[in-house]
């Protein structure tokens, strides 16, 4: 009996494994469109600035920083991948896409983030790509980085 169920425990183990890793793809929405960045799918996985102010699941207050884009963007570039656990995955004046893995079980999160031209605001989307409930990871995210450039 007790073999029995270890297999079965080992089944799903590698059930769930190969499904982390068949979803776990970047996710082809993602950039900034007229503007805009993807909006948060209606699990609470994703936060984003740019969400409805009564989406209270996924709405978090864009950030006003005081810098120039450059030095704030390279602020939050070297401090992510100082962490060892990102990867910039696209990089242009005004907008950054990381892939940033968990600790223990390596699962993937999208943070991006984009200050629109002529303006002190900076928009941030962080978004898990596999699960449902992210624990509050991304919105934690987006604290440490308001953090960063916030006096």
């Amino acid at each position: 009996m007790v073999r029995w169920i270890l297999v079965v425990v080992i089944a799903m183990l590698i059930g769930f494994f190969v499904y982390v890793d068949m979803n776990n793809g970047v996710p082809e929405n993602l950039g900034v469109n007229d503007g805009l960045l993807a909006p948060c799918p209606d699990m609470p996985n994703c936060v984003s600035s740019q969400a409805s102010v009564d989406d209270a699941q996924h709405f978090v207050e864009p950030i006003i920083y005081r810098s120039n884009v450059k030095d704030a963007q390279l602020t939050i570039e070297k401090s992510l991948l100082e962490d060892g656990r990102a990867r910039l995955i696209e990089s242009r004046l005004g907008y950054s896409h990381f892939e940033v893995s968990s600790d223990f079980f390596g699962f993937k999160d999208d943070l991006e983030v984009y200050f629109p031209e002529a303006d002190s605001v900076m928009h941030i989307r962080s978004a898990s790509r596999v699960g449902y409930d992210d624990l509050n990871v991304n919105r934690e995210r987006v604290r440490q980085i308001r953090d960063l450039l916030v006096d």
